[in-house]
């Protein structure tokens, strides 16, 4: 998908959700997103991320890891994902001092063991071969107190 949609304003991939009593403040640049935007506060804003170190599982076009890193007070953000187009995209349009991508599979994250206080996924886990695997992964880089916040 990123190599054929390399529109740098095209940030989300997700389905977006709507709800009447989310009333978000976005900046002027973000309300084109608003609803996409929504579907990641949905689901991040289920725990406190403030100073949090947390790690988002098939960033895509980064948006969702744009927003949780403006937004949410989140100590440091990283956007995995399998394409190495949409990584070199994200690098070059987020330009954010807590924010970075990187290149991974979903089934073999390139961390550590109890590197994350939380990780994310929203709308990505159907495209991979194993959720065994991804769920295997997620707890392994997970702190033993962290948070999997997700989405299918």
């Amino acid at each position: 998908m990123a190599s054929k949609a390399d529109d740098p304003n095209l940030r989300f991939m997700n389905y977006g959700y709507f709800s009447e009593k989310q009333a978000l403040t976005l900046n002027d640049e973000d309300e084109k997103d608003r609803y996409s935007i929504q579907l990641y506060h949905y689901v991040a804003s289920k725990i406190d991320l403030t100073g949090l170190k947390v790690l988002e599982v098939g960033s895509g076009r980064g948006g969702g890891s744009s927003y949780i890193s403006r937004y949410l007070n989140v100590k440091e953000m990283i956007g995995v994902d399998i394409s190495p187009t949409a990584v070199d995209l994200c690098n070059k349009i987020y330009n954010i001092n807590n924010l970075t991508f990187k290149v991974g599979d979903s089934e073999k994250l390139p961390f550590d063991r109890n590197t994350f206080d939380a990780v994310i996924n929203i709308e990505s886990s159907h495209c991979y071969s194993s959720m065994d695997n991804f769920l295997l992964e997620v707890k392994r880089v997970l702190k033993p107190e962290g948070t999997f916040l997700f989405m299918i």
